[in-house]
Parts: structure tokens; sequence; C-alpha cells
């Protein structure tokens, strides 16, 4: 299968130091057609200048300016020329076998996306692998757990993902207005709805510089801040569910109380933000309810365990 790899780069140029070559390397004989593209976000750092100078073979498409996580990568993906989109980030480093496993399950109809082990880079702690989903006492929460074979997951990491560029682009691609966290769990959410899976593979292994580029960007409150505002937007937007969405609403009160006590105060104000961007997030709302669905909430939080 034809697969366009596609790296989004802000300001990273030790980090594309670092990671950019094994990704080369594990691509150097793929048997089928490539292309290994990076998305830079207006750098003023050289990365550019850097890819360039060093590696003639990778495409390079500049934005003008820094248009975010969400809006550069959909940008990017559009202008994919094969069928098999893999996003990493820029400080993702790959294994040299780590394509073939992911690409297996794309030859099914009704898989839109692959996630594979996602390693801490010391090797060791896992940072990212199988999703699944709960919905207790109106409070959605995700749980991220190995396993020994490939299995059904809730969603995959934007992070470091393969998926179907057709099925992307007709699902609308990356939510823009949540830009970054929750967006990669939005997509699958959705493409569960209609019946399109996302997959689990943990014989692809890759390696996560965790936060190396978002530190930088927004620090460790940033993060806690936009993970709060996306997770109450993500609710809004797909838990359609009439008795989950309204226990929702009714303890959102209690995780914003428990959220300050327990240190992480930059979650709760960005839940409380997220109010403000409710008149953007009902009419998508009311827009995916009314789309074709295959399964019902609880299905979809059900199957990815199964």
């Amino acid at each position: 299968m034809n697969v366009s790899i596609i790296i989004l780069n802000w300001n990273g140029i030790e980090l594309l130091k670092e990671c950019l070559p094994s990704v080369i390397s594990a691509m150097r004989d793929y048997p089928e057609g490539y292309e290994i593209m990076v998305v830079d976000n207006a750098s003023t750092d050289a990365s550019v200048e850097y890819i360039n100078l060093n590696f003639s073979g990778v495409r390079v498409l500049p934005m003008q300016e820094n248009l975010g996580f969400a809006k550069a990568l959909n940008i990017g993906i559009r202008d994919a020329k094969y069928p098999a989109v893999v996003c990493l980030n820029n400080d993702i480093i790959v294994e040299n076998k780590f394509l073939g496993p992911l690409l297996r399950h794309l030859q099914k109809e009704d898989v839109l996306a692959v996630g594979p082990k996602m390693l801490l880079i010391n090797k060791k702690r896992l940072n990212f692998g199988r999703a699944t989903g709960s919905f207790k006492y109106g409070f959605f929460t995700r749980k991220i757990t190995d396993s020994l074979h490939p299995v059904n997951s809730l969603y995959a990491c934007a992070g470091g993902m393969v998926f179907k560029k057709d099925k992307f682009l007709e699902l609308g691609g990356f939510d823009e207005d949540m830009n970054v966290y929750w967006e990669d769990l939005d997509l699958c959410y959705r493409a569960w709805r209609r019946g399109w899976k996302t997959v689990y593979e943990p014989q692809s292994t890759i390696y996560h510089k965790f936060h190396a580029t978002n530190i930088h960007k927004y620090g460790h409150g940033g993060i806690d801040f936009l993970s709060g505002r996306n997770y109450s937007l993500f609710v809004v937007k797909n838990i359609h569910d009439k008795l989950l969405f309204i226990k929702h609403l009714l303890f959102l009160p209690l995780l914003i109380i428990f959220s300050v006590v327990l240190g992480r105060g930059w979650f709760a104000f960005g839940v409380v933000n997220s109010f403000g961007k409710f008149g953007i997030f009902m009419p998508k709302r009311y827009t995916e309810r009314n789309k074709p669905s295959l399964l019902s909430d609880r299905q979809i939080i059900n199957i990815s365990r199964q």
C-alpha cells in the first residue's frame, strides 16, 4: 500500500535531528510508493533549512504562519499523495519494522485507523497503547493499557497513527476548533459511530519524547487547560445519549471542584473556558446527531473494549 508519512514541526530542529533519521531509515527498503512530508508551522529556528540541506528526499510543506496542530495537519493530509497516511509528531522515533503491522489492518474496509505501541523514549514505560472509555457518574474517562494481540481501541494517538485518507476527509478531518488534545479521540469516535474501527497493533513500536514540543509552546499549565477545555467540548459534541449527557451536565460542577482540590486548577479553568465555546459546539452536536449512525454511545464504549 502506498503511504504518505506526515510530520508536523514547529521550531523542532533539535528533535528533527534526533528523530527524522529513524523515519528515513525505516522507509529505505519499503517496497511500495511512499513520501515523507514535514508540515512546518512557520518555524523560526532554521528547521526548514536543516531539512532541505540534509534530507533531499523529504518534502517540506511550509505554513506562512503557525496554524496550530489540527489545521496544519489537515492541510498536510489533504496534500498527501497516497491513500494511507501516517501522522507522526516531530518527537517520535520509529523502529525499522513499525509500518508493516499497521498497514495490514487497513486492508479491511471497516477500519479507519491503527495505532502502534508508543513507549516513552526510555523504552520502558507505555505512553500510549489500547484506549478504552467509560462513562460513570457523569464523567467520561479514558484508560490506556497494553495487549499481546491486535484489539479494538477507542482511538489512536494523533502523534503516531496511520489511517485511510479518504475516510479521514469524509469525516471532515481533525476538528480545528479543538486544535490539540482530544482531537484524535473526536475523530475516531465519530468514525466508530459510522462503524469504522480503530485498532491497536502492539507488534508495531515507536518511541515518544513526551510533550517535547508542546511543553515549549504551552507549558504544563497550558496543556492541562487545553485538556480540560477539549474534554468538555468533546462530550458536548459527541455524547448523544440523553441520560449520559444529562448526568455529565449535572456532575460538571463537581468535576471543576474536584479538579481544583486535586491541584489541577488549570484543567478546571479549561472546563470553565469551554462554556464560551458552546455556541460553536452545540451546532456541531446537532450536525453529528443528525448524521447516519450505526452505533450508539454505549455501543461504542462497549465495542472498543472487545
